[in-house]
């Protein structure tokens, strides 16, 4: 990853400082490991600066029980635009790459289960279904901010006992919105190959028309 001589550039931005880059520099506001893997393997040189928003509050305020395609599409470009809004007027000569994933499955919206319990109660619903990974892009450049929002979809075949046993015991798994896919999950994950990354977290071609779109182009 890119390493501007930082003295610490996530405290110095959640202190509220403005960040100016010497050189055009993608930020990727995410604390995913994954993410940053799949983009550094794309070919990018990124900056992580993690997003300081607490995005419960829409969390608390959208429904995730009956729900239709149209209300997640909507919630997933809301979660990137949350993610994105502390970022904006605070980073000069940087472009700022949001993504938020969650699962749709069967009218409900599944995310970071957080507890064993939910998690086992998740998987258990998944189990034998086709869901949809919808993930919320947001990307702000020079004042402008473009949002996209890709839908991916995934079987799940049946999931055993012991298998759901093990998934709520590996680690991470709470931490992943709706759910993981890889570990003990991985075997029963049908992904189709052109829509693995954006499942896993983030597609970067996707990224890269977007930057395009909105003017960033340096790497």
């Amino acid at each position: 990853m890119l390493n501007w001589e930082t003295m610490n550039l996530q405290e110095r931005f959640n202190n509220g400082e403005i960040i100016k880059f010497p050189e055009p520099t993608l930020i990727l506001a995410s604390a995913s490991r994954y993410r940053g893997q799949i983009m550094e393997q794309a070919g990018y040189k990124i900056t992580k600066i993690i997003s300081t928003v607490d995005d419960t509050e829409i969390n608390h305020d959208h429904p995730h029980e009956n729900v239709n395609s149209r209300q997640e599409t909507q919630y997933a470009k809301q979660m990137a635009l949350a993610k994105l809004q502390p970022f904006i007027g605070k980073i000069k000569n940087g472009a700022v790459i949001t993504v938020d994933s969650s699962a749709f499955c069967h009218g409900r919206i599944l995310e970071k289960p957080l507890t064993k319990e939910k998690c086992r109660e998740q998987h258990e619903f998944l189990s034998g279904k086709t869901n949809y990974a919808y993930v919320g892009y947001a990307v702000y450049y020079n004042g402008k901010i473009l949002t996209k929002v890709k839908k991916s979809k995934v079987k799940i075949k049946n999931l055993p006992e012991e298998i759901i046993q093990t998934i709520c015991n590996e680690d991470h798994t709470l931490n992943c919105a709706g759910y993981r896919t890889s570990g003990a999950i991985g075997p029963y994950v049908i992904i189709k190959p052109t829509h693995k990354n954006n499942v896993i977290g983030i597609d970067p071609k996707l990224v890269t028309k977007m930057l395009r779109k909105i003017g960033f182009t340096a790497q």
